[in-house]
C-alpha cells in the first residue's frame, strides 16, 4: 500500500509507479499532481484501491484502466480529466460521484453523454412532429 494523502507533492505521477505489480492500494489524494494518469496502469494487476481525488490531473482516463479487474474503490473526482470513460465492467460499476468535478468527462455512469452516443435509445437529433 502507498498512501501519500494530503501532502504538497507536485509534478507528474512517475510512470514507474505502474511497475509496482503487487501494489494493492494507491492513495494520492489532495496533492498537487499534474499531468496524465499513468498510461500503463493496468500493469498493477491486483490493484484494489485507487484514489487520485483533488489533484490537477488532466487528459483522458487511460483505456488501460479497463484492465484493472480487482478495482473495488476508485476516486478520480475533482481533477481536470476529459473525454469518455473507458468501457469496462469495473469502471461503469462505480457511482458517478467518483468522476465528479471533471467538467469535460463524459460517458456511463455520468449523466453527460459523449458526442455521438445514443440518447434515450435513439441516435442523433430526433425530428419533431408538427
Amino acid at each position: 500500500m502507498i498512501d501519500f494523502s494530503c501532502n504538497k507533492f507536485s509534478g507528474e505521477i512517475p510512470q514507474e509507479i505502474a511497475s509496482l505489480a503487487e501494489l494493492v492500494s494507491l492513495n494520492l489524494p489532495r496533492n498537487d499532481f499534474t499531468g496524465k494518469i499513468v498510461e500503463n496502469i493496468d500493469q498493477m494487476k491486483i490493484l484494489e484501491s485507487l484514489d487520485l481525488y483533488r489533484n490537477r490531473l488532466f487528459g483522458e482516463i487511460p483505456a488501460a484502466m479497463a484492465g484493472l479487474n480487482f478495482l473495488g474503490m476508485l476516486d478520480l473526482s475533482n481533477n481536470n480529466l476529459s473525454g469518455k470513460i473507458p468501457k469496462s465492467t469495473q469502471l461503469q460499476s462505480f457511482n458517478a460521484f467518483v468522476y465528479s468535478g471533471n467538467a469535460q468527462l463524459c460517458g456511463v455512469p455520468l449523466p453527460d453523454k459523449c458526442l455521438g452516443e445514443e440518447q434515450g435509445g435513439k441516435k442523433g437529433i430526433q425530428e419533431k412532429d408538427d
